[in-house]
């Protein structure tokens, strides 16, 4: 399992409540397809609001890809794939081509 908290760009939290609905309505079954072909058997997200008013999406991925999956999506050539590393640019404001951020330090 793997947990990051994503900056979310400032103005864009709509876009991101409208990219959530649209991985849990019309494209559910192309997240599912998504997770398979990259080891998860869970993909979370949260949107949590900072008391400066900034936002930040807690992500949780699960699954036996977990370690691997921001590394597997970047290379990936499948179109749902593209179009959700393009939204994860657009939002927030990282580019899956570059270096990754790195991973989050378990603490507790």
């Amino acid at each position: 399992m793997t947990a990051m908290a994503a900056p979310i760009v400032p103005g864009k939290e709509d876009v991101w409540r409208a990219w959530m609905a649209e991985l849990t309505g019309p494209r559910k079954a192309e997240l599912s397809a998504s997770n398979d072909r990259h080891g998860l058997t869970a993909h979370h997200a949260w949107l949590q609001a900072n008391p400066d008013g900034s936002h930040v999406a807690i992500v949780v991925h699960d699954g036996p890809g977990a370690d691997a999956y921001l590394g597997s999506m970047a290379q990936s050539t499948d179109a749902f794939d593209q179009w959700f590393i393009g939204k994860v640019a657009e939002v927030h404001g990282m580019d899956l081509g570059g270096p990754l951020p790195p991973p989050a330090e378990q603490v507790l």
